[in-house]
C-alpha cells in the first residue's frame, strides 16, 4: 500500500528484516574460533558477552572470520582498510540500542554504517563495533499527504524509486549508492536543492536512537533542539534509524551533459556564472572541470525540473557556447539522478572543498591555474547554491551554507597507492589557493578533519551545536564523523 501513517510506519520501522537473517548466535559459533582479520586492534573480544549479543539483537552479528566479514567491512571509499571487532547488522531500532549499550560497556570505538560513501571511511573502524544499517532500508510513500518514511539504510536510488513510482521527488543525492541518511543529517545538496531546497529542508522528522539507548522522535514539535541540529549537524547527536521527508511533484526533467572544447573554461566558467544569474530556480546546473592533453575540458550538466519546453529553451546561451557533446534530452527524473555522480563505483579517492560567495576573476584565475598542474585522475566541480537553498536564514537549521555562491570541490582517484600523495597533495594546495576566497566548507565533501574545518562548516551555528552535543553526546562516544566535541572525554 502507498498510503501508511507515521504510528504504522514506526511500527513497521522496530520489527522489519528480522527474519532476513539466519540465527546470528549459530553464526557466532561457527566463526568463533577463527582467526582475526590483520587490521584488528586490541584483544579478541570476551566469547560470552559476544554469544549475549548475538541472542539480544534480531539483526547479524558478524565478526573477523565470518564467512560475511570481508564482504560486510568494505566501503565506498578503498583509500581506507578498516577492519572492526564486530559489525551488528541493526533490523530495527531496538538493535542499534542494544549495539550501543554494548559498544560503551566493552570500551569499543563506534562506527554509524548507512550508505558507506563518507569521505573520510567513517562508516567503518578498526577494532571497535560498527552499527550497520544496510539491510534496514524499507520506504514507505503516503501519497495524500506527499510524504516518505524512510530507513535509514535506503540509499538515494531505493528513495528515487519509491517516489518516482508516483511521480513525486525530494531533494537527494546525485550518486545513487549513496546513504540518505547521512547524505540529509550532513545538509544534502542534490538537484532539485535550486527549488525545493536542501534535503535538510524537507526532512518533516526523524526516529533516533540517543547514545543512553532512548528511541525518540526528533521534528519541530519533539525534541526540536536535535532536530535543528540533526539538519546539516551530521551523525553527531544519535543515530537516526527513520526519516520522513516531503515530496513534490516531480516527473520529467530536462537533463544531460555539454562538454566544451579544452582551452575555453575561463570564458565558460564566466557565461556560466551570468547563465545562472538570470535562471529560474528549476535550473539546476554545475560544471566539472577535467584535465586532458589539449588542456582543461569543461562540462556542465544539467537539470531542468520544470516545463520542458521552457527547460529547451532556457539552454539556448549554453548550447551557443558550442560544446563538442550534447547529451541533454527529456527524460524521467529517475533516469537522470541514475546516471550518477563524480564517482560510478568504488574507488580510492580524497575530496575537499571551499564555498566561494562568487565567481571571481581572481578565484576563476586559481582555479585555470590549479587544473593546469592538476594530476590526470582530478577533477574540479563547480556546484552553485542558489535559490531555494539560499533563502533559508543560516540560524534555521544547523546547515550554515545559505548565502548564493559556489561550492568547489576538488577531487581525485587513484589505482596505485603510489599516486595517493600526489592527488591528495594537488587537491589539498588548490583548496588552499582558493581560502583567500572562501566563506566556508560542505562538511559532506571533506575527505579531511580538523577544528578548524568543523568550526569552518557550521559558522554562527558552531556554539549551539556544541551545547545541544553536550546534552544528546556528553561523552562524545559518536566522534567518527566531522566531529563536534562535548567537554568530557569518553
Amino acid at each position: 500500500m502507498a498510503n501508511i501513517d507515521r504510528r504504522h510506519f514506526a511500527r513497521q520501522t522496530v520489527f522489519a528484516a528480522a527474519a532476513l537473517y539466519s540465527s546470528p548466535l549459530r553464526a557466532w559459533e561457527e566463526a568463533r574460533n577463527r582467526p582475526h582479520g590483520p587490521g584488528q586492534t586490541g584483544p579478541p573480544l570476551d566469547a560470552d558477552s559476544l554469544r549475549k549479543l548475538a541472542t539480544d539483537v534480531a539483526g547479524k552479528v558478524i565478526t573477523p572470520g565470518s564467512d560475511d566479514y570481508e564482504p560486510a567491512r568494505l566501503i565506498f571509499n578503498r583509500a581506507f582498510d578498516r577492519h572492526p571487532a564486530v559489525i551488528v547488522g541493526c533490523s530495527s531500532p531496538s538493535d542499534v540500542a542494544r549495539a550501543l549499550e554494548f559498544s560503551q560497556a566493552q570500551h569499543l570505538p563506534l562506527a554509524v554504517r548507512g550508505g558507506g560513501h563518507s569521505r573520510l571511511g567513517y562508516g567503518m573502524c578498526d577494532g571497535g563495533l560498527v552499527i550497520d544499517l544496510s539491510t534496514f532500508k524499507q520506504v514507505e510513500i503516503d501519497t495524500k499527504k506527499q510524504v516518505a518514511r524512510a530507513q535509514a539504510g535506503a540509499l538515494v536510488r531505493d528513495l528515487d524509486e519509491a517516489t518516482q513510482r508516483f511521480g513525486l521527488a525530494t531533494t537527494s543525492g546525485g550518486c545513487p549508492t549513496v546513504g540518505i541518511a547521512g547524505f540529509t543529517v550532513g545538509g544534502g545538496e542534490g538537484r532539485l536543492m535550486d527549488k525545493y531546497g536542501a534535503a535538510c529542508d524537507n526532512l518533516l522528522s526523524a526516529q533516533v536512537v540517543t547514545t543512553d539507548g532512548r528511541q525518540i522522535e526528533a521534528s519541530q514539535e519533539n525534541n526540536p533542539d536535535l532536530f535543528w541540529a540533526i539538519r546539516g549537524g551530521g551523525g553527531n547527536f544519535g543515530v537516526v534509524t527513520a526519516l520522513e521527508y516531503q515530496l513534490h511533484h516531480v516527473d520529467n526533467v530536462v537533463s544531460g551533459g555539454l562538454a566544451y572544447p579544452a582551452g575555453r573554461s575561463p570564458d565558460l566558467l564566466r557565461a556560466l556564472d551570468s547563465f545562472l544569474a538570470k535562471a529560474p530556480d528549476e535550473m539546476d546546473a554545475f560544471a566539472q572541470l577535467l584535465p586532458s592533453k589539449q588542456g582543461t575540458r569543461l562540462k556542465i550538466d544539467v537539470c531542468y525540473c520544470g516545463d520542458t519546453r521552457m527547460g529547451i529553451d532556457l539552454l539556448r546561451p549554453l548550447r551557443a557556447l558550442g560544446p563538442q557533446d550534447d547529451s541533454v534530452r527529456v527524460q524521467r527524473y529517475l533516469e537522470a539522478q541514475a546516471a550518477g555522480g563524480f564517482l560510478q563505483s568504488p574507488v580510492a579517492h580524497f575530496q575537499t572543498n571551499v564555498f566561494l560567495r562568487e565567481l571571481s576573476e581572481s578565484a576563476i584565475a586559481a582555479i585555470s591555474t590549479a587544473m593546469n598542474n592538476a594530476p590526470a585522475t582530478c577533477k574540479v566541480i563547480i556546484v552553485p547554491l542558489r535559490g531555494a537553498i539560499s533563502r533559508v536564514r543560516v540560524s534555521d537549521t544547523a546547515f550554515a551554507l545559505r548565502h548564493p555562491g559556489y561550492e568547489i570541490d576538488i577531487a581525485g582517484v587513484w589505482s596505485a597507492s603510489s599516486d595517493k600523495a600526489e592527488v591528495v597533495r594537488w587537491a589539498q594546495a588548490t583548496r588552499e589557493a582558493l581560502q583567500p576566497f572562501a566563506h566556508g566548507v560542505y562538511v559532506n565533501q571533506l575527505g579531511e578533519t580538523s577544528e578548524e574545518l568543523v568550526r569552518a562548516a557550521y559558522g554562527p551555528n558552531y556554539a549551539r551545536l556544541v551545547q545541544i552535543k553536550k546534552k544528546y553526546d556528553p561523552t562524545n562516544l559518536l566522534r567518527l564523523n566531522q566531529n563536534i566535541k562535548s567537554t568530557r572525554p569518553s
